[in-house]
C-alpha cells in the first residue's frame, strides 16, 4: 500500500500501531555544526523509514513523521495493519513497550548500526534533483549578491 498524510492515518490512534525511532548522536554521521538544530539528519531519518516501508511492499498504508521532544529526535512511523507493523519491527528491532491509545507500539534506536539495516533493504536515497537544487542555489545566491553593497 501507499504512503498517506501523517494526520489521515495517525489522526484515529486506536486503529494503528506505532513505531518510535530515536535518533542517536551517532546516526548519520553524527551532528553537524552548520545545522545546529539537526533538520538534515531529522529529515534523512524520515525519509530512510519512508523508503524503507516502501521498499517492504507493506500490505496496508503507512504514514512516518519526523518529531522532537525536548532534545530528543524522533521518528514516527504509524501502520495500519498487524503484519506490517511485525514486519517494521522484525526489521527495526527495539521493544515493545506499553500502547497507550495505539493498538501498539514499539520503540528502537536508530545508531549506525540500525542505520546499516535500513539502508540494506530501503536502498540508497535517490539523488535525482540534487544537482538542479545546486544549480538553483547557485543562480538564487548569485543573484542575491547583485544586491549587495561591496566596499571593494
Amino acid at each position: 500500500m501507499a504512503r498517506i498524510a501523517w494526520t489521515d492515518l495517525a489522526g484515529s490512534p486506536g486503529a494503528v500501531y506505532l513505531l518510535e525511532g530515536e535518533l542517536m548522536p551517532c546516526f548519520a554521521g553524527g551532528r553537524r555544526d552548520d545545522d545546529p538544530f539537526d533538520s538534515a539528519r531529522l529529515r534523512f531519518a524520515a525519509n530512510l523509514m519512508v523508503r524503507t516501508c516502501s521498499h517492504l511492499k507493506l500490505e496496508g498504508p503507512f504514514a512516518v513523521q519526523p518529531s522532537r521532544e525536548g532534545n530528543r529526535l524522533l521518528i514516527h512511523c504509524a501502520v495500519a495493519e498487524a503484519a506490517d507493523f511485525a514486519r517494521l519491527a522484525e526489521v527495526a528491532g527495539g521493544r515493545e513497550i506499553e500502547a497507550l491509545l495505539w493498538r501498539g507500539r514499539r520503540d528502537f534506536q536508530l545508531d549506525e548500526a540500525r542505520h546499516d539495516a535500513l539502508l540494506a533493504i530501503a536502498g540508497p536515497p535517490d539523488g535525482r534533483g540534487a544537482g538542479r537544487r545546486a544549480r538553483t542555489a547557485a543562480r538564487e545566491a548569485e543573484e542575491q549578491s547583485r544586491f549587495r553593497w561591496s566596499h571593494d
